[in-house]
C-alpha cells in the first residue's frame, strides 16, 4: 500500500510507529471537509415534508488522526524487542490544556437552495481549520516542531520505546527517529535461520530492510532478487544431492525454467512455482529501469512473496522432521509388537511340548 496522507494509517498504526522508513514525509491536509444531511422539520397541508438541509463543514481527516494519534490511550499487540515476544504495548496518549476534540467547524442549512451564504461559510470553514490546527500543533509539538510518541510494554520490566516525528512548515510529518530501531523491531526472520543452509540469506534480508528504511528502494530490490537466486540454487544442491537432476540442462536453463524443473521434482516450494512467472521479473526490472520511489511503493509486497516462500520452506522441513520422527517410533511399535509375537508362539510350542509328554 502507498502511504501518502496521514490518515491512510488509520488502520497501520503500529507500522506507522514501529516499521515506516525513516526521514519519508506524509502529508497532513488540512482543508476542511464537508458531509450533508437533512431534517424533516414538520408536514405541510399536502402531508409533503419540509425538509431543511445541512451541510457540516469538519476538520480534515488527517487532522482528525493526527489528534488520535497523539491524545487517545492506545493498546498495540506488537512485538517488544526487549523482551523478544508479542506482549501488548501502550501509549496513554497526551494530556493538553485545550484538547480540541470537537471536530465540526461550523454547519451551512438551507431548505430550498443553496445561496451565496454557502461561500461564506465555506471561507469561515477554511479560516478555523487552519487556526485550530495551529492552536492543536502548538499545544502538541515543541518549539522545534518535535513530537516525541512514548510507549511502553506490559511486561514486569515496562520496557520503555519512543518514536519522534517532525512537523515541517507545509505541513509534512516525518519520522525522524525511533528506539528501538526498525530492524530491532523485525523478528520475521528468526524461525527461517533454522532450515536455511545459506545463512547469508537472512542477513540479505537485513539489508534489504535497511535500504528500505533509507529509502533506497532500488538497491532493497538487488537484494531481494539475490535472495530468490539463493533459494533457487538451495533447492537445486538438495536435488543435486538426491542425484535427481540433470546438472547440465538446470545450468542453461532460465530462471524461470529453474524453477519449473525443481517443482516438476518435488524441490521447488509450490508457492515459488505459482509466483515463479512474474516475481523474477518483476524485482530485475526494479534493479533495471524502476524508480527508487516505484521500488519503495512495491517493495513490500516482494518482501512478504519472500517471506512466503520461507514459511513454506519451514512447513517442508516440519513435515520431513515429522515423518522422521513417525516413521522411527513405527519401527519401534512394529519391533515391540513382532517381539512380542516371537515370545507367544515360542509359548504355545513349549505348552504343545509339555502335553505331548
Amino acid at each position: 500500500m502507498q502511504y501518502e496522507r496521514l490518515s491512510d494509517f488509520a488502520e497501520k498504526c503500529p507500522y506507522l510507529l514501529f516499521d515506516f522508513p525513516l526521514y519519508t514525509k506524509v502529508k497532513i491536509n488540512t482543508s476542511a471537509e464537508t458531509t450533508e444531511d437533512m431534517e424533516i422539520l414538520d408536514y405541510n397541508e399536502d402531508d409533503t415534508p419540509n425538509i431543511v438541509r445541512h451541510i457540516h463543514f469538519l476538520e480534515n481527516k488527517d487532522v482528525r488522526y493526527l489528534k488520535i494519534l497523539a491524545t487517545q490511550e492506545k493498546n498495540f499487540y506488537y512485538y517488544c524487542p526487549f523482551c523478544k515476544r508479542k506482549l501488548q504495548i501502550i501509549h496513554k496518549g497526551y494530556k493538553l490544556e485545550n484538547e480540541l476534540s470537537e471536530s465540526l467547524l461550523t454547519t451551512y442549512s438551507y431548505m430550498f437552495s443553496m445561496s451565496d451564504e454557502f461561500e461564506e461559510y465555506d471561507e469561515e470553514a477554511a479560516k478555523v481549520s487552519i487556526k485550530r490546527f495551529e492552536e492543536f500543533t502548538e499545544q502538541l509539538f515543541d518549539e522545534n516542531k518535535v513530537l516525541k510518541i512514548n510507549l511502553e510494554c506490559t511486561s514486569k520490566d515496562k520496557h520503555k520505546l519512543y518514536v519522534i516525528f517532525q512537523l515541517t512548515e507545509d505541513n509534512y510529518l516525518i519520522k525522524v527517529g525511533q528506539y528501538p530501531s526498525i530492524l530491532d523491531f523485525d523478528n520475521s526472520l528468526k524461525e527461517y535461520r533454522q532450515v536455511l543452509k545459506d545463512k547469508s540469506v537472512t542477513k540479505e534480508l537485513t539489508n534489504a530492510e535497511i535500504l528500505k528504511t533509507h529509502n533506497m528502494g532500488v538497491g532493497a530490490f538487488l537484494y531481494l532478487r539475490r535472495i530468490f537466486e539463493k533459494l533457487i540454487l538451495e533447492q537445486f544442491e538438495q536435488a543435486k544431492l538426491a542425484n535427481d537432476i540433470d546438472v547440465q540442462v538446470f545450468n542453461d536453463a532460465s530462471t524461470e525454467d529453474k524453477v519449473k524443473i525443481l517443482h516438476e521434482k518435488g524441490y521447488a516450494p509450490t508457492y515459488m512455482a505459482e509466483i515463479n512467472p512474474f516475481i523474477y521479473s518483476i524485482l530485475s526490472k526494479g534493479v533495471h529501469r524502476l524508480s527508487e520511489k516505484e521500488c519503495n511503493l512495491h517493495y513490500d509486497t516482494l518482501k512478504e512473496s519472500i517471506l512466503l516462500i520461507l514459511e513454506e520452506k519451514v512447513a517442508m522441513a516440519r513435515k520431513e522432521k515429522l515423518k522422521k520422527l513417525t516413521k522411527n517410533e513405527l519401527n519401534k511399535i512394529h519391533t515391540k509388537l513382532s517381539s512380542k509375537s516371537v515370545k507367544l508362539v515360542k509359548e504355545v510350542a513349549a505348552t504343545e511340548k509339555i502335553k505331548e509328554l
